[in-house]
């Protein structure tokens, strides 16, 4: 195992100098087929990628899909091109006119969905593992385009051609390229339960994946990017670079550890989702729903209590983490919310937690909601809200209603809620364009409140800009 796992480093090591001279020499770029797409524009958005959404769910092995890009390899065809160009046109600040030039501003980067559509028919019927990533991250970022019902639908493709491929299978190599293959399918399969969890939760639906549908181990081989160095993505063609980002000094990307303990809490929220919000679970026992939110509540503890060192964070006293690291404590203090929240929620279930119980799991979400508030502005203070995932975003959704429903003085809680609502609408118009009807819910509730709902008014006449079309 040893011997495979230094032989898929190096793998890794090597791939990433041959990128630098890719990015450094334009003219190796002649001979790379980025399907139409000029190479400044798709080096730019392929960077974007890599410095962002890959390392939310660690999908795209890196090193396979780089090396088939140059190589004219097995690991990526032109419809995974699209899927990440689509994906990074979200998270790049270059105009609308720098992606098609007959696109309105308010679809930039919707010309890579048009082409992605256009390929799909050619390779649907031949399964392999970039269509299916493919597949799965243009479905994932469909969902803050407001295209939810197309991007479930793409991404449950992706989890049929999984089982196809056998990617749920664990299979021990016998030679360096069986190693890359193996290692590929076991990121594919991992980042897709993942990316299914954070689905689930978002647009209120069943989890598709379950845990016990395959045999894959969660050990990842390549650890080259636990130590890989991580700062903010700067684009070169910026004249006026944000002064936040290049005062951000490297930190070890800590791509693995964080992707496992992202992993071990996307496990969790499967349980919550089945237990408390599918539609058997008004029909369970009394006894059986509570002794499973005293397991989870359990294990949302250990969880914490079992963090490494390396990936601990506390707002306020540390120094800020990268985005993709701070994403499971946003996911860990919701899993909390979403717990105490199916228990007190009137005619969710047929009973009613008696009142001292019910008062301690109203403590315990506005306890979850507090932290979220210092970790998202933790986050807005470092990197802005401009390119934040939208578990982050949900997050601040479910935090914020918290806070509304829950509330025993609005003007205490005034500063927070203000917050929680300016975030909500920075996510909008950065890369959450489809939070437009999801902030219904909170929208009504702070029309209640005198001390926050003028607001509503000024803000929403600045909400109202560029923002891509929906379906």
């Amino acid at each position: 195992a040893e011997t495979v796992q230094d032989q898929l480093i190096a793998y890794a090591a090597l791939r990433r100098q041959e990128e630098l001279a890719l990015r450094s020499t334009p003219s190796l770029t002649v001979h790379v087929d980025f399907d139409g797409v000029p190479a400044d524009l798709a080096l730019h958005l392929l960077e974007l990628h890599w410095n962002r959404q890959h390392l939310s769910y660690l999908l795209t092995y890196r090193p396979a899909i780089m090396d088939s890009l140059m190589t004219n390899g097995p690991f990526v065809n032109k419809l995974l091109l699209n899927a990440i160009f689509l994906r990074s046109s979200l998270y790049s600040d270059r105009p609308s006119s720098s992606f098609d030039h007959h696109q309105p501003p308010n679809a930039k980067g919707l010309v890579f969905h048009e082409r992605f559509k256009q390929l799909l028919p050619q390779y649907i019927d031949e399964p392999s593992l970039p269509t299916v990533i493919a597949l799965l991250t243009s479905g994932a970022c469909l969902v803050p385009y407001g295209r939810q019902s197309a991007g479930w639908a793409l991404s449950g493709m992706g989890y049929q051609m999984i089982i196809d491929l056998g990617c749920h299978l664990e299979c021990p190599a016998t030679s360096r390229a069986s190693a890359i293959e193996q290692e590929m399918k076991k990121r594919v399969y991992w980042g897709a339960f993942v990316s299914d969890k954070f689905q689930s939760l978002f647009l209120g639906r069943p989890p598709a994946m379950r845990e016990t549908s395959g045999n894959v181990s969660r050990e990842f081989l390549d650890t080259f990017e636990e130590l890989d160095e991580w700062k903010p993505y700067i684009d070169p063609l910026e004249h006026l670079p944000s002064a936040v980002p290049q005062a951000y000094p490297g930190r070890p990307t800590y791509a693995i550890s964080t992707f496992q303990v992202l992993l071990q809490l996307c496990m969790i929220a499967g349980d919550v989702v089945d237990a408390f919000y599918s539609v058997r679970s008004s029909s369970q026992p009394e006894t059986t729903l509570l002794k499973i939110k005293d397991r989870i509540a359990t294990q949302l503890h250990q969880w914490q209590d079992t963090l490494p060192a390396s990936l601990r964070f506390e707002p306020g006293l540390d120094a800020t983490r990268p985005p993709h690291q701070l994403t499971p404590h946003a996911l860990h203090w919701t899993l909390v919310i979403l717990t105490e929240q199916a228990f007190l929620r009137p005619g969710h279930f047929p009973f009613a937690l008696p009142p001292a119980a019910a008062e301690e799991s109203r403590q315990r979400c506005r306890e979850a909601a507090l932290k979220i508030w210092k970790l998202v502005e933790a986050y807005q203070q470092t990197f802005t809200l401009r390119r934040a995932q939208y578990g982050i975003a949900y997050a601040t959704y479910c935090a914020v209603v918290v806070m509304l429903q829950h509330t025993r003085n609005v003007d205490d809680d005034v500063h927070c809620i203000r917050f929680f609502w300016s975030a909500l609408l920075e996510y909008q118009k950065g890369c959450s364009y489809g939070l437009k009807r999801p902030l219904k819910l909170p929208r009504s509730l702070m029309r209640r409140l005198e001390s926050v709902a003028n607001l509503l008014e000024a803000e929403d006449r600045a909400a109202d800009g560029a923002a891509p079309t929906g379906e």
